[in-house]
């Protein structure tokens, strides 16, 4: 069971988060981390790379992420959007999957 946001804000150091379309929280973390999985799920820190690399991370990236939140719908799929953000605060950036 994930634990509530709340708490884990207030017992790390966690200041931005990826959140999905409807502004649900994803992970939570510090800043250059939080910018760098972004990065990595936008497919930006892949580049040069084989396409390959990216496709297996972000399938990787959505097997972990079914199984940190069962039954919730997945927000790293097809068409699907995730924006970076402060905790609780404007995003900074945001990607759609693409299909």
């Amino acid at each position: 069971m994930v634990e509530d946001k709340s708490k884990l804000v207030a017992r790390d150091a966690h200041t931005h988060e990826i959140r999905d379309g409807s502004g649900e929280w994803i992970w939570l973390g510090d800043e250059l981390s939080m910018q760098v999985i972004f990065r990595n799920l936008t497919g930006e820190n892949f580049a040069g790379r084989p396409a390959t690399a990216y496709a297996d991370y972000l399938s990787w990236m959505r097997h972990f992420t079914a199984a940190s939140w069962p039954g919730r719908s997945d927000p790293l799929g097809p068409g699907r959007t995730i924006e970076l953000a402060p905790i609780s605060g404007t995003p900074i950036a945001r990607f759609r999957f693409g299909s």
